[in-house]
């Protein structure tokens, strides 16, 4: 709209100069054509476009500044410097706006320098407070938008280990109700039927038919004991696909699949919460690094080992393959690693032109 009433403008005011108009006209089609292609979803996928069509807008905004002398032309800035805060950190944002209103003053004065001093100032100083306004409305967007992000991250990690957590307590009171069966009741049954047993020798006639009954009840009983204490113990198994879609729940942008069915069988919390905290901390890498839309989580076993993996869509640069040792690794990597080489795993991953893959090896030991 700014584009187009300046062009209106510039040649109702310069009929004569239709040499002058044009060359509005062809900026104002190139700035157009570049803010389209920047919010489109081509320039979405790589910063180096968006980058690139980021300064192509100034190249064609600076020369409009100083063919138009309408001071409204100063919008085209204003979003252009919107489109600067929500690529840059706000260091390089406030250095970006200084020179942005630099640019547009120089133009003011261009045009009204031996004119209007005092409309070149004002429009200067106005204009260029709503650049700092927009760059302050759209830097706090941008904190308020990580914030909540945070939170649901925050969220999800604590609904996800509350239910670890909670699978976890359930394991110890079901081990610590076998225990008390095992060691009580049943070396309590097994009392009772050795007294039976005994007094089978002692009695005679219709007594002995009652106990010997009551002998067979004990050991029928006993027997149940066993067989309800097997089960408790058992069913001791942690479930950590429950866990996990708690953890990835209601991520936005990004597809996950949990592929869990040659998942083993895992009985040791600790090993589930090493888990847990590696897949959460490859999710975390991806929304924070990659522009991927589909990540796959899966869990297997082989010669008595877990393994991990986690593969991601995202656009990579060049293969970069590598251990920890071999590769420098950010703090989160460096994190991951150390609490899976705590456990007596390694960690290796592989940056591709088709995704980041990530792989983790734990030994099972006596926990499946």
């Amino acid at each position: 709209i700014v584009g187009v009433l300046s062009v209106f403008m510039s040649w109702e005011e310069n009929s004569e100069w239709i040499s002058e108009t044009s060359q509005i006209a062809i900026l104002v089609t190139a700035v157009i054509f570049t803010f389209i292609s920047f919010i489109s979803a081509w320039a979405a996928e790589l910063r180096s476009r968006q980058l690139l069509l980021m300064w192509l807008e100034a190249v064609f905004i600076i020369p409009l500044y100083f063919l138009v002398d309408i001071s409204f032309i100063a919008i085209m800035g204003i979003v252009w410097i919107v489109q600067i805060a929500e690529i840059f950190d706000i260091h390089t944002t406030k250095w970006l706006l200084v020179a942005a209103v630099s640019v547009f003053t120089m133009a003011q004065f261009y045009h009204w320098y031996g004119i209007s001093i005092f409309t070149a100032v004002v429009g200067s100083v106005t204009l260029g407070m709503f650049h700092l306004f927009a760059v302050i409305t759209t830097h706090r967007a941008n904190r308020e938008q990580l914030l909540r992000e945070q939170t649901a991250a925050l969220n999800r990690e604590l609904i996800a280990t509350r239910e670890l957590l909670s699978q976890s307590s359930r394991q110890s009171e079901r081990l610590r109700i076998a225990r008390d069966l095992h060691d009580l009741l049943g070396h309590h049954m097994t009392a009772l039927i050795l007294n039976l047993e005994v007094a089978t020798h002692c009695t005679e006639g219709k007594a002995l038919q009652k106990v010997e009954q009551s002998l067979a009840l004990g050991k029928l009983l006993l027997s149940d004991l066993r067989t309800a204490v097997n089960e408790l113990r058992e069913d001791d198994t942690i479930n950590l696909r429950h866990s996990v879609e708690k953890l990835i729940a209601d991520i936005p942008g990004l597809e996950i699949t949990v592929d869990f069915m040659s998942a083993p069988a895992i009985h040791d919390v600790d090993l589930a919460e090493t888990l847990l905290r590696c897949i959460q901390e490859a999710v975390t890498n991806i929304l924070r690094h990659s522009k991927a839309t589909h990540c796959r989580i899966a869990l297997t076993e082989a010669y008595n080992e877990y393994f991990l993996t986690v593969k991601d869509n995202g656009k990579g640069g060049s293969v970069v393959t590598g251990v920890v040792a071999g590769v420098v690794a950010g703090n989160g990597l460096k994190g991951m690693s150390e609490r899976v080489q705590g456990a007596g795993g390694e960690v290796s991953w592989q940056q591709e032109q088709d995704g980041f893959l990530l792989q983790l090896r734990l030994p099972a030991g006596d926990s499946a």
